[in-house]
């Protein structure tokens, strides 16, 4: 099959990384990377490069080698540049969240379908070894009936301009806990709590509960003002629980404990 031609819009924060595994994968030949700092495009691409750079995503949907497009840019922009390049017959990554409301994000998903493209949100951390393992036991049986799920995600974090703090976290929380349930397990709740003591304008602190179809309960704690980075996550199981260590997407770990009993 031939590679798929790639356009990347987004060199910011994570654009060059997908710029970098785009360069690395034989299926796919990138052709673009777009951003409106076209300087900062071209730094990220290198002085001995063929792929094109341009501060306007028109050049890149506007190309017929393009199949597929990788969006790495401002949440609040999501929106108007999926819809564009879905408009324009590419299948798209879009790096979390999909947008910054769940209307927008019916649309987008409404959209694709009628067009029969792919639309994807890059969840990273379902495709680390340690989330990979967690489907698996929890698919498995192997740590009995699942009892809680509680999940910290916090640390002293940039303040996002256009997504609060549950909108840029708890969507690694969330689309973790979508992938290692069971199908026929189900949201059946949602709840959260927000603050925001620093007068950002947005949520900064969030408790996110979750209570599922088997009456499990799943709990994360999001917050941006934490002067400690803490990533754990722990699935309790009536036989055994997982405890997913702090840890880096592609360098996860876990590892499993005996379930506690109360004493009696």
């Amino acid at each position: 099959m031939s590679p798929i031609g790639l356009g990347v819009i987004g060199a910011g924060y994570w654009g060059p990384n997908l710029v970098r595994t785009a360069v690395a994968t034989p299926a796919f030949r990138l052709q673009w990377l777009c951003d409106l700092n076209e300087d900062r495009a071209r730094t990220v691409l290198g002085r001995y490069t063929t792929v094109q750079a341009t501060s306007s995503y028109e050049d890149v949907l506007s190309d017929p080698d393009v199949t597929a497009v990788a969006v790495a840019t401002p949440a609040a922009s999501h929106f108007e540049i999926v819809s564009a390049a879905l408009s324009a017959g590419k299948h798209v990554l879009v790096e979390k969240p999909l947008t910054s409301t769940a209307a927008d994000a019916e649309k987008l998903t409404a959209l694709a379908e009628r067009s029969g493209l792919t639309l994807m949100c890059d969840h990273t951390y379902c495709y680390t070894p340690a989330v990979q393992r967690v489907r698996e036991l929890i698919r498995g049986g192997e740590i009995g009936d699942l009892q809680f799920v509680d999940s910290i995600r916090i640390n002293l974090g940039l303040i996002q301009p256009d997504v609060d703090v549950l909108w840029d976290l708890a969507p690694h929380d969330v689309s973790i806990l979508d992938f290692v349930l069971p199908d026929d397990v189900r949201p059946i709740s949602v709840a959260a709590q927000t603050s925001d003591p620093i007068d950002a304008g947005r949520a900064c602190i969030a408790y996110l509960s979750i209570r599922l179809s088997t009456d499990c309960l799943a709990h994360a704690h999001v917050n941006w003002l934490s002067p400690t980075k803490i990533r754990t996550t722990v699935f309790g199981g009536s036989r055994r629980t997982i405890v997913v260590p702090p840890s880096t997407p592609g360098r996860s770990s876990s590892k499993l404990a005996p379930a506690s009993r109360p004493a009696r």
